[in-house]
């Protein structure tokens, strides 16, 4: 133990912290600020490289506020706890200054020298709170304030009272002098309770970073485990990855033909392992062979391309149709790299190809309607594959995903590598071989297999990481949209908060949405193809899966822009939404599934008149399209339910309010009386 540590650490303590500098405010008040200074700037110059001349400067000005601000409040803030520099996401980002006061956790975003709050520093102080809140152990359950202190602008009023909103207020601004009395405004409710800010520091931070910001990430050289979490479901994803890795390199070595399939629930991190095989170099791919991430959802490819190339152009200064003609390169639509490749002696130059939502795969018909071929998309793709002297094919399977007619689900790979005689060798979970509930399995259509199965189970994905904030999420809308009601309210019972909040006026949905758009957190409204009427309603159709720039702008546009998700002006319906996600998700639910005695009845517009779905394919289109909708939200769900009228049955009153009445015994609570 040096000098300094026992300068930073006078009550014995000789933990090293994750923070730069962790103490409590009676300690940090009676060390010096070259003490504390040369803490920081020990461990910024372990942890990074550079010139950190401007860092150091900005720390002193940033100690020597805190301390006279604690010298303002006094003694009540002496077994206040304090952290400098927490690490917050594990590329790089950190909080300036985090401090405990009990019960309440005080975000602190500093700004020396600002003179003015601009709004992107205050979505950034939020961010750093909304992170606390969703992501880190200890943060959990209390309430947290975001403060931006700009140095040097003008002072403001504080608010009568503060509002907290799912655990986290408004973000309060202040300057350096005034700085004292909003640290004691903001822990005004708190007596007597001192904070353990050793455990705050070591609580584990466990991100989930959405699939935009995933993509993002992999594509600028990081791993799924740099941008991920370091809990048990991270280590699943790992596994997984791993053996990806390992049936690549099989293949690669051995000349051989593998297929993969990658199986788990809506959210469990599927096209999170692609985008990692793919992307993240030597890590993910093999000896750095040329790979492609696939999908025949044009919406998805389309979003993540312009996300990726606006990325790109931010951080390394390339031209604008350079970044995009590299992310067209990195994804790619399936019907395109079917066209490319339909002639025999048309080999692809990609040994490793990720098929993105391969249940989706369609039929021979539909392959003959679109090619002119009446053969399957895995036939096609096996074809085209079996072109190479060895070669990959990794499949990422939503089960009950299958939303338009033609889509086969897993059995139609089942029924392609049973009709080839090329050497294919299978792997999966021995969750993808059987179906269930409706869902085709590998091996359903095929009874005896001629090819070569190895059953792993790392294969299978069982945790949900997109509904971070309810994790048997996932488990409910499955015994939901089953009819299992009584079930699903056994899991909603077992939930810390309501699997999704219910109302029946759409002005409180939006309400509810527009508080929760904070930060870079998005919120946006789904609806079903199907829900015709909603426009009776005032809610107008979903764009269409072809109109990709409407769909881009939905998705990435910031808040203000009426484009937007934001905005909560349209729709979306699940054909454009499949494999992507927002923070908050407003689902305006039609009248095309309603609750009949004992089970769902599946329905279509026939003007001027619903039709009940007769046709067993029908009817499980109908329910994946809601199963879709109702696993798009990362943070919370809520769920409007029209009135409907008596005098005109395309909008039933009847009929809403068996749906109504049906969620609310699923276990849905209702907006107005939530906490949440």
């Amino acid at each position: 133990m040096n000098s300094l540590q026992e300068k930073l650490f006078p009550l014995g303590d000789r933990r090293q912290t994750r923070s730069f500098f962790a103490s409590s405010v009676r300690e940090f008040s009676g060390i010096s600020i070259e003490a504390i200074i040369g803490q920081l700037s020990t461990r910024v110059g372990l942890e990074h490289a550079g010139d950190e001349a401007q860092q150091i400067r900005a720390w002193r000005d940033q100690v020597e506020i805190l301390k006279a601000a604690f010298h303002v409040i006094g003694p009540r803030s002496d077994e206040w706890g304090i952290l400098l520099e927490l690490p917050l996401l594990r590329l790089g980002r950190r909080i300036d200054t985090v401090i405990l006061t009990g019960v309440r956790i005080l975000c602190l975003e500093f700004k020396i020298g600002g003179d003015r709050y601009n709004s992107a520093d205050v979505n950034q102080t939020l961010d750093y709170a909304l992170c606390l809140r969703d992501f880190h152990g200890e943060s959990h359950g209390k309430e947290i304030i975001p403060i931006l202190c700009a140095s040097t602008a003008p002072s403001e009023s504080l608010p009568i009272e503060l509002e907290i909103v799912d655990d986290v207020s408004v973000c309060l601004r202040t300057n350096a002098a005034a700085l004292s009395r909003v640290l004691d405004f903001s822990a005004a409710s708190e007596v007597g309770i001192a904070p353990d800010w050793l455990a705050f520091d070591a609580s584990p931070y466990n991100p989930t970073p959405d699939i935009v910001t995933a993509a993002k990430g992999i594509y600028a050289g990081h791993t799924v485990k740099d941008i991920g979490r370091t809990d048990a479901s991270a280590d699943a994803l790992e596994v997984t990855a791993g053996e990806l890795r390992r049936i690549v390199e099989l293949a690669r070595e051995g000349r051989q033909h593998a297929i993969c399939f990658v199986t788990g629930e809506p959210g469990s991190g599927k096209t999170l392992l692609g985008l990692d095989l793919v992307f993240s170099g030597d890590a993910g791919r093999v000896a750095g062979e040329p790979a492609a991430l696939l999908s025949g959802n044009r919406p998805l490819v389309f979003v993540l391309q312009e996300a990726i190339a606006h990325d790109a152009r931010e951080r390394t200064g390339i031209r604008a149709d350079e970044a995009r003609r590299r992310s067209q390169q990195a994804l790619q639509t399936l019907l395109g790299y079917l066209k490319d490749h339909d002639s025999a002696d048309s080999p692809p130059p990609e040994h490793v190809i990720v098929f993105d939502e391969a249940q989706r795969a369609w039929d021979a018909d539909t392959g003959l309607k679109l090619l002119g071929r009446q053969r399957s998309e895995p036939e096609l793709f096996l074809e085209i594959m079996g072109r190479l002297p060895w070669a990959c094919l990794v499949c990422l399977v939503g089960p009950g995903q299958e939303i338009n007619r033609g889509e086969g689900g897993l059995g139609l790979w089942g029924e392609a590598l049973q009709s080839l005689d090329s050497g294919w060798t299978a792997y999966a979970s021995p969750t993808a071989l059987k179906g269930t509930r409706g869902v085709t399995g590998l091996l359903d259509h095929v009874p005896s297999p001629n090819f070569l199965i190895e059953q792993v189970e790392g294969l299978h994905l069982r945790t949900n990481l997109r509904a971070y904030r309810n994790d048997a999420h996932g488990r409910w809308v499955e015994a939901l949209l089953a009819g299992d009601i009584e079930a699903a309210a056994r899991i909603a019972a077992s939930m810390e908060r309501a699997p999704a909040l219910i109302t029946r006026d759409a002005h409180e949905l939006r309400s509810w949405l527009r508080l929760r758009q904070r930060g870079e957190q998005r919120v946006g409204l789904l609806a079903s193809s199907g829900a015709v009427r909603l426009m009776a309603e005032g809610i107008p159709p979903s764009p269409k899966s072809n109109e990709l720039a409407d769909v881009v702008h939905w998705f990435l546009r910031p808040p203000g822009d009426y484009r937007s998700s934001n905005s909560l002006e349209v729709p979306l319906s699940e054909f454009v939404c499949q494999g992507l996600e927002l923070d908050y998700v407003g689902l305006c639910w039609g009248n095309d599934l309603i609750w009949g005695d004992d089970a769902w009845v599946p329905r279509q517009m026939r003007a001027p008149r619903w039709q009940v779905s007769r046709k067993a394919e029908a009817k499980q289109y109908r329910l994946n399209a809601y199963r879709v909708l109702l696993t798009r939200a990362r943070a919370g769900l809520a769920i409007f339910v029209p009135h409907g009228t008596d005098t005109d049955e395309t909008i039933a009153r009847s009929d809403f309010e068996s749906i109504f009445k049906t969620l609310q015994k699923a276990g849905a609570v209702l907006l107005e009386e939530s906490h949440d």
